[in-house]
């Protein structure tokens, strides 16, 4: 009787339950929790034989996910919402890899996103931080102290670090924007639901993802072609070509989603344009504070 109340070895198992959650088993996943039931206890070959095979499976999503992404504009949305997923690279885990890609390759081309000069400056693009004196001063006059605005009190040690260390300024807000710019896509995915109200959200959330994908990797092109044409990054024809692709890409993909006549995806372009915009604002300020608590 003692030997029956002897707990099973640590490393025996039941084929039939998964170890994870204790529930029946009836393949090779769990039904309930969705573990895989791998067995270690088989010849290392055999072992890395599988994680190759998985792998080599993976590279292979990848490029079925790349070619529809690039050449059919919209098509991996329609698919993914017609339940043709597998084949495909989950829709927030491509956004995520190409976040990272477009962010990795800012760094690289020295961009700065956070523009330091005056008001004297041509326009440049990114986030710009005014360091001059917005009046000259009277030796003559006196000089009153004037009380700052709340937005000096917020900002102002962004224009400090802008004239010290602009180089660490724009480390730490490119730091930052990476982290926020995830707001953009639920948040346009909000804008395309009040445009095309009859569709769910979360069928407007994944063509947010994918648009947005292919934005990241337009812009990775085009900071690409700046650099060896060594150009300033984000002003040259690369950054150009980048937006017009980007905005021929939105327009065949909203057709492709939303199968609505040409000038009615164009007014809707509009509108999307404009609050997208104001959205990007609203991100960048976003940033711009979380880098101020950094300081």
């Amino acid at each position: 009787m003692a030997a029956d109340m002897v707990p099973n070895h640590p490393n025996e198992r039941d084929d039939g339950v998964c170890p994870n959650c204790s529930a029946p088993l009836s393949g090779p996943f769990c039904s309930s929790c969705g573990q895989r039931q791998i067995d270690l206890d088989r010849p290392f070959r055999e072992i890395a034989g599988e994680a190759m095979e998985s792998f080599l499976s993976l590279d292979a999503r990848i490029l079925r996910t790349l070619w529809p992404l690039i050449r059919r504009p919209g098509l991996l949305t329609v698919d993914f919402l017609a339940g043709r997923r597998a084949r495909y690279v989950h829709p927030f885990k491509l956004y995520f890899a190409f976040s990272v890609l477009l962010f990795m390759v800012l760094a690289l081309s020295g961009y700065m996103v956070v523009q330091v000069g005056d008001s004297d400056t041509e326009r440049v693009t990114g986030v710009r931080v005014d360091v001059s004196d917005s009046e000259e001063a009277d030796d003559d006059a006196p000089v009153e102290p004037e009380e700052p605005s709340t937005f000096a009190k917020i900002f102002g040690p962004i224009g400090e670090l802008a004239e010290k260390d602009p180089d660490r300024l724009n480390r730490l807000f490119t730091d930052r924007l990476a982290k926020t710019i995830i707001l953009i896509v639920p948040v346009f995915a909000a804008l395309l639901k009040v445009l095309y109200w009859r569709r769910r959200y979360v069928a407007h959330l994944v063509f947010s993802l994918h648009l947005h994908s292919f934005a990241f990797l337009a812009t990775v092109v085009g900071l690409v072609i700046d650099m060896s044409l060594r150009t300033s990054a984000g002003q040259g024809p690369g950054n150009a070509l980048a937006v017009l692709v980007i905005a021929v890409y939105s327009f065949l993909a909203l057709r492709h989603v939303y199968g609505q006549g040409r000038i009615l995806t164009v007014a809707k372009m509009v509108g999307l344009l404009i609050f997208y915009i104001v959205a990007l604002i609203a991100t960048m300020f976003l940033a711009l504070a979380l880098t101020v608590v950094t300081i």
